[in-house]
């Protein structure tokens, strides 16, 4: 069984710092600058897809977003678990690391499967948000943590505001590398000022890496991408098809008999299949899927030309973060209000309120609004209904015990990650299946196409709130 190293008290950090708000408040925004990675990743790229995809002459611009989110899925855990035995602090700036080296990839890729590759090894930043905030549990004053976890998990506002509007100047102006080098220097950055200004945490796990649980649960979600994002091509009674899929259900089926009889488990079983982390892990991850399906689906609609389809707007980059920014200042607002209201409503029924939102939006999207004050307040109700992002990350760190803070809030972005990546791949798959033209500005896609891809967002959504009732909270 795990065990815990003795460590200094928590108190014995704060005195470090002198205990002051302030100086926690400048620690808190270090770590913003890295947590953001994942809102940058949609926020940055996701207006960049369309000309992405003429750029590079492809038709498979959605594994741009699917690269990213497989690698985030295969690295959080085992990233997680390094840091809970080397400490979080050492991890994010190994992270930030990799990161950077995606990004700078990614700026300089000559061809698509080089950038892919770039996106790939940037995916490890979405390990980001799990690590800051279990560090934000480890170190900071119990009376700082809930908004503290909150704004590291949906940043105060200037990044999450701020990045579509940056992303159009950028990408109206110069190039699509220009986004990539703008996200290369603030992970840089952050990784640096990680480095010199941020506490480690005392607490560590006297464990080692369950590296055979890692690769299966590798090779179990690979598989399992590959069939949701491929099979349409494949057909999805081939026996490639079928087979790739067993090879999954195998490797995830070997992995739970493994991690029962391994001595030391890449996450103890009974906590992750627990009711307080295993169903807010399956409820969150649902709705947060419907978010980056959403965030995916929304620049195409908005960048469709007026001309080429009866909803299209035919918006530049610059006028799309515009409409945009409302939804985006009510991510930053919902996170300061999980934070602020945290003991008078309780997290469990902030996520079931932001999936009722989040469906709502996206049922409000699906009828591919021709007015524009109806997109905006589509993505207005999705916006606030982000309050998702703060409410899961609180509920696992309240019930996982110290020594599996970083592996199992790691295991929050593993389910985030990989319901995202499953339900934009399941949403782009149907979305394809309704094309109406092609050429030199991207695919054109039917009315019906969207339709059924963001009705499929609003279902997954309305099941992550139905889900979260089952969440138990004491």
């Amino acid at each position: 069984m795990s065990e815990e190293v003795d460590a200094p008290p928590v108190q014995d950090v704060n005195e470090a710092l002198n205990g002051t708000t302030g100086r926690w408040a400048g620690v808190l925004l270090i770590l913003v600058l890295l947590t953001e990675q994942a809102a940058l990743a949609f926020a940055l790229f996701t207006p960049a897809l369309p000309k992405i995809a003429a750029e590079y002459q492809t038709t498979q611009v959605v594994w741009v977003m699917t690269a990213l989110v497989l690698a985030a899925a295969i690295a959080s855990p085992i990233l997680g678990k390094l840091a809970d035995i080397h400490g979080k602090k050492r991890i994010l700036v190994v992270t930030a690391a990799i990161a950077s080296l995606g990004a700078f990839i990614s700026a300089i890729a000559p061809t698509f499967p080089i950038l892919i590759v770039g996106r790939f090894l940037s995916g490890a930043g979405f390990a980001f948000t799990a690590l800051g905030y279990s560090l934000i549990r480890d170190v900071f004053p119990k009376r700082l943590q809930p908004m503290s976890i909150s704004i590291a998990n949906t940043g105060v506002g200037v990044v999450t505001v701020l990045a579509p509007l940056i992303s159009g100047f950028m990408l109206d102006r110069y190039n699509v590398a220009s986004v990539f080098w703008f996200s290369f220097v603030l992970c840089a950055v952050g990784g640096l000022l990680t480095l010199f200004f941020v506490p480690e945490t005392p607490v560590r796990a006297r464990v080692s890496v369950d590296w055979l649980g890692a690769v299966l649960l590798t090779l179990g979600l690979l598989t399992l991408m590959l069939v949701v994002s491929l099979g349409a091509g494949w057909g999805w009674t081939s026996g490639r098809t079928i087979g790739v899929l067993a090879l999954s259900v195998v490797s995830f089926v070997a992995w739970t008999i493994w991690e029962r009889r391994v001595a030391e488990p890449l996450i103890s079983l009974d906590v992750l299949a627990s009711r307080k982390v295993g169903v807010t892990l399956l409820a969150g991850g649902i709705a947060y899927g419907a978010t980056t399906l959403t965030a995916t689906l929304i620049p195409l609609l908005l960048q469709t030309p007026s001309d080429a389809a009866p909803y299209g707007f035919g918006l530049s980059v610059t006028e799309m973060a515009w409409w945009m920014l409302p939804g985006g200042t009510l991510i930053v607002l919902s996170g300061f209000f999980v934070g602020a209201t945290a003991r008078r409503i309780g997290f469990r029924q902030h996520l079931i309120g932001g999936a009722v939102l989040i469906a709502l939006g996206a049922a409000v999207l699906a009828t591919t609004p021709s007015q524009a004050w109806l997109v905006i307040f589509g993505y207005a109700l999705i916006g606030f209904g982000s309050m998702i992002y703060a409410a899961i990350p609180n509920l696992v760190m309240i019930a996982l015990p110290e020594h599996e803070r970083a592996i199992g809030a790691n295991f929050t972005g593993l389910s985030q990650s990989a319901f995202g990546g499953i339900l934009s791949t399941l949403g782009f798959a149907l979305l394809a299946q309704h094309v109406l033209s092609a050429g030199p500005q991207g695919m054109v896609y039917s009315a019906d196409g969207y339709f059924i891809a963001f009705m499929v967002a609003a279902g997954a959504a309305l099941l992550g709130a139905l889900l979260a009732f089952g969440i138990r909270t004491r």
